[in-house]
């Protein structure tokens, strides 16, 4: 092999070593545990919230844990790929985050990267779908859990007015303030909203 020949062959290699560390967001895959779909997650803006896997649904808890397969353009999963560069959001704004919601660690070896921390975060997402985004572009799927917080108006801010919203869901029934998802807002919902009491972002 000529000494320009070995040159376009070692270019070849390094640039297909390089695009194999490049997602491909329109491959990648955004995943809810299975049995999840329609569950609801409690948290407040100082991150003391429930984390994912005690998830709520019809009253009873589930695991909800959001997992994101990074890819590349061939469909090959990228390890090690950062956290930072992996966030989620709800589709229609509901949940309101002190920051941005990133991933809790690295991608593994088949390429998969985990929400299970409870968010600092406050607002309903209730009737959104959760997306992640890979590298400031959008996963094509959404998943089917939703956030509720003892922070009702979404200000990140758990106060006076998110008590006046909670007492009346006391009366009349509201899902944002059913935090443990069982259809009606009682005294397990009161228990929480009262640990939300004072929380703010940290």
């Amino acid at each position: 092999m000529t000494r320009c020949a070995c040159l376009v062959f070692a270019l070849v290699l390094v640039a297909g070593s390089a695009l194999a560390n490049i997602p491909n967001p329109d491959l990648c895959v955004l995943d809810n545990a299975a049995g999840s779909d329609g569950a609801v997650v409690f948290v407040v803006p100082s991150g003391a919230g429930n984390p994912l896997t005690e998830g709520r649904l019809g009253g009873a808890t589930v695991d909800a844990t959001l997992t994101l397969t990074v890819v590349n353009a061939m469909g090959d999963p990228i390890a090690n790929y950062p956290a930072d560069d992996m966030w989620i959001v709800s589709t229609g704004g509901g949940l309101v985050a002190c920051d941005v919601i990133t991933a809790d660690g690295l991608t593994d070896v088949n390429g998969q990267a985990v929400w299970v921390q409870s968010p600092n975060a406050g607002g309903s997402s209730l009737g959104e779908m959760v997306q992640a985004f890979v590298a400031g572009d959008p996963v094509p799927d959404t998943a089917d859990i939703a956030f509720v917080s003892a922070d009702l108006n979404g200000d990140l801010l758990v106060n006076l007015s998110d008590i006046t919203v909670f007492t009346q869901a006391l009366a009349a029934y509201n899902a944002a303030a059913d935090f443990n998802a069982d259809g009606v807002v009682n005294l397990s919902d009161i228990t929480l909203m009262t640990q939300g009491i004072g929380q703010v972002c940290p």
